[in-house]
């Protein structure tokens, strides 16, 4: 009974994560969106892909989403190769968005048109 509202959530999370990308892309406010990004895909890769607990499982599981291996049953160890694969994947991304919230959007973006911003680390520094 409550499949419609699964399915608006889900759909103003699309959109909300869609203007998201397009700040980033355009350059606005584009460090603290690639913040929350990459903290929205760290906890997904949590989520949706916890190897860790496949490792040392003696189970056999099915193979759900893997383009040629669907439906397949496999050993623990294949599957958490493949959860650790996405994991790490995701996690790359992560990274990268992260070098975006350190090192700034660039020349081109609509947040620094007047040079980029600068960023106070130290007492000394200005």
């Amino acid at each position: 009974t409550w499949a419609w509202a699964t399915a608006v959530a889900e759909g103003l999370a699309i959109v909300a994560l869609l203007y998201m990308c397009s700040l980033v892309i355009i350059g606005m406010k584009s460090r603290w969106v690639a913040l929350l990004l990459a903290a929205v895909m760290a906890a997904g890769a949590l989520y949706f892909h916890p190897f860790w607990m496949f490792m040392l499982s003696s189970k056999t599981f099915r193979m759900e989403g893997v383009a040629g291996m669907e439906g397949y049953e496999v050993d623990a160890f294949t599957m958490s190769d493949h959860q650790r694969y996405f994991f790490f994947q995701t996690m790359s991304t992560v990274g990268a968005l992260l070098l975006l919230v350190v090192h700034g959007p660039g020349k081109l973006s609509v947040d620094e048109h007047n040079g980029p911003m600068q960023i106070i680390t130290t007492k000394g520094d200005v």
